[in-house]
């Protein structure tokens, strides 16, 4: 390392930099005018090229051909009847001057060569109608009126129509014509044919006036044009009648209606008479009553007759002129005949043509003719008739009123049949009755007290008990079964083993089928109540039964038989020794034929007409069971017994009954279930 010192280090500075200037020289290009032409030209081949190798020719042929075309909606190229287009949609117009224009879509696809036709439709035409001879016409066209011949008819479609040319006095022309339209005018030549008939006629006398329609056609003797058809002529001439002359016209068919003679106008015959209302008949023939005026040919000794009732016949003979009014008045003299009345009751009053002639008993003279008489009373029902007095002839008039009661119960059918065959009587009781029984009478239960009842409503009960038959038809399921092997099914004989519901819904059941009001209220198995008011079919009220049982004469019969044991034969179907294998107390010197139950009616029936009220069934009683204390002697009204309970009352001996206790016929039980021995009969108020 050298110890000398270091030389100064020279410090290098930066300069400022000068790029090197370069000088490009450039060639300016220069586009004349007629390079652009060119390639403009070149262009416009290019796009002609692409167009005619893309587009599609299209034919257009149109009726009419001179029909002038155009295409509207994009690119287009025309060669004649030829257009190229390019693919796509486009609308075609032709047009021209005698044609409607027309437009129409066209859509050119991709095949090489299309044909469009485009048919126009040819402008209206005019037509002119010519008739032969001339004539006011209307023309119709299609069947719509299009105008009449006197102008041309304009603006009518090309193409084919029907036509009808209408005139007043020529028959109708129909046809077919073509029209060409193209606004151009066709004339249509028609020959008519007349649509009238000449008429030839004359009148006796002559003059008269023609008349069809309200239209003078001419004065008789005349030959006259007549249209075709069903007319009605008139002859008309002062001082006669006008003469109808009906007659059918055929077209250019004369007729000669000869001569026709008029006659005079009638005369007027005003006829009074007094009394007014006579009837009148003139030469025989009826004519009215008076006052009449009635129109006559005239004439001379007309015969003229008036006759009323109960007054004298009058005849007159009578001249009428023309034209003229003759008045006729007539007296006619009274006929009296005498009729003596006498009625019951004597204070009743007298009517007589409906006036009040004082009291029915008198002798009246009345005109003889018929007369209406009433006689009338209050709380009578009033009687009428029609008498017809004549004259020397007495006639005499006994009538006795009816009460307004008797004259309701004269309508009431005294039997009635049902529509199962059953018959009903029908009953009126007067008075009041005892039911029940002295404590003295032999055989007496509890139950039987004595108490007064008055029956007010009359009421039908069926002569006989149901039979199975009758029930079977309600209930088909039924069965009465047997005792002993005795059968109670038999279907003449009495329905039994049934409760006292089966036997209320059986009466419910007959009344809907005749359509009777029901008299229970009954909701399946269970009895709601009853409708006193109803006159359906029920079953018997003890009071009703206990009487047309026991009432006879004003007395309480003990036995249906007579008041003592045993019964005489034949009485009823009991216990007898028939049955002694079958039941504990018989009557053993009895035989009535039967072991259980015999056919209903099959013995005497009792002193209401009514069969088996004691013996052969027991019979199931409307009424609730109740026993009466026996301390009110008030009568009770047509009782229907408690308005609910437990069981129901059960009247009358059977088949089963054979002693002192249950033979008579105050006997009382009660259940409500079936019994072998317990049946039932019907019965209804009157309605």
């Amino acid at each position: 390392m050298s110890d000398q010192p270091k030389a100064p280090q020279k410090r290098i500075q930066a300069t400022t930099f000068t790029p090197t200037t370069a000088v490009a020289s450039r060639r300016k290009l220069q586009v004349k005018p007629l390079h652009l032409v060119i390639a403009a030209l070149f262009l416009v081949v290019l796009v002609i090229g692409w167009f005619l190798v893309a587009a599609k020719s299209i034919i257009v042929t149109t009726a009419p051909i001179d029909a002038e075309v155009a295409v509207s909606g994009g690119l287009s190229f025309r060669i004649g009847d030829n257009f190229l287009l390019l693919p796509g949609d486009y609308t075609l117009t032709a047009v021209h001057e005698l044609y409607y224009p027309k437009q129409q879509a066209l859509v050119v696809n991709r095949e090489d060569l299309q044909t469009v036709t485009v048919s126009l439709t040819p402008l209206p035409g005019s037509l002119v109608v010519a008739t032969n001879p001339a004539a006011a016409a209307n023309v119709y066209l299609d069947g719509e009126l299009l105008g009449d011949n006197q102008s041309p008819l304009a603006d009518i479609a090309a193409g084919p129509h029907s036509y009808q040319i209408v005139t007043e006095r020529y028959q109708d022309v129909t046809g077919e014509l073509e029209i060409i339209g193209l606004k151009q005018q066709q004339t249509l030549a028609v020959e008519l044919t007349p649509a009238w008939a000449e008429i030839t006629l004359a009148s006796e006398p002559s003059g008269a006036e023609i008349v069809l329609d309200d239209e003078v056609l001419g004065v008789t003797p005349a030959t006259v044009e007549i249209l075709a058809g069903d007319k009605e002529l008139t002859l008309q001439m002062a001082g006669f009648k006008p003469k109808l002359y009906p007659l059918t016209i055929e077209p250019q068919v004369a007729q000669d209606l000869g001569v026709i003679q008029l006659d005079k106008i009638d005369g007027l015959l005003a006829i009074n008479s007094k009394p007014s209302g006579a009837s009148v008949t003139i030469n025989g023939q009826y004519v009215g009553q008076t006052p009449i005026e009635a129109p006559v040919e005239p004439g001379r000794g007309l015969s003229l007759y008036l006759f009323k009732d109960g007054y004298q016949s009058a005849a007159r003979s009578v001249d009428v002129a023309s034209g003229k009014t003759t008045q006729v008045a007539v007296d006619l003299q009274v006929l009296l005949g005498q009729v003596t009345i006498k009625a019951a009751p004597e204070d009743a009053l007298l009517y007589v043509d409906g006036r009040l002639s004082g009291r029915a008993n008198q002798t009246l003279n009345l005109p003889a003719r018929q007369h209406q008489v009433k006689i009338s009373r209050d709380g009578y029902v009033d009687f009428t008739t029609t008498i017809l007095p004549r004259p020397g002839l007495a006639q005499y008039l006994r009538p006795d009123l009816k009460t307004i009661e008797q004259a309701k119960w004269e309508k009431v059918k005294p039997e009635i049949t049902t529509s199962l065959g059953q018959k009903l009587r029908l009953f009126r009781p007067k008075g009041e009755f005892e039911m029940g029984s002295s404590r003295r009478e032999q055989g007496r239960r509890s139950n039987e007290v004595l108490r007064k009842v008055e029956l007010s409503r009359a009421f039908y009960m069926a002569t006989t008990e149901t039979t199975n038959g009758q029930f079977h038809q309600f209930l088909a399921a039924h069965t009465s079964s047997h005792v002993g092997g005795n059968s109670l099914n038999n279907d003449p004989n009495p329905v039994v083993n049934l409760s006292w519901l089966q036997a209320a819904q059986f009466c419910n059941w007959l009344s809907a089928k005749e359509g009777l009001p029901l008299f229970y209220e009954i909701d399946g198995d269970e009895l709601k109540g009853f409708n006193p008011q109803a006159t359906g079919y029920r079953l018997p009220t003890e009071a009703e039964w206990a009487w047309s049982a026991r009432y006879a004469d004003g007395e309480m019969l003990k036995y249906s038989w007579g008041p003592t044991l045993p019964p005489p034969a034949g009485a009823a179907n009991i216990g007898d020794r028939n049955a002694a294998a079958l039941l504990g107390t018989i009557q053993a010197d009895y035989d009535d034929g039967y072991v259980v139950t015999a056919p209903v009616a099959s013995f005497k029936a009792n002193q209401h007409g009514l069969y088996d009220m004691n013996g052969n069934a027991a019979e199931w009683i409307h009424d609730f069971y109740l026993i009466k204390t026996g301390l009110s002697r008030q009568a009770e009204l047509d009782p229907l017994g408690p308005a609910e309970g437990d069981y129901h009352v059960i009247r009358g001996a059977s088949w089963a009954s054979g002693g002192i206790t249950d033979l008579r016929l105050s006997y009382r039980d009660y259940g409500k279930d079936a019994k072998n021995s317990v049946g039932f009969r019907i019965a209804r108020y009157v309605e």
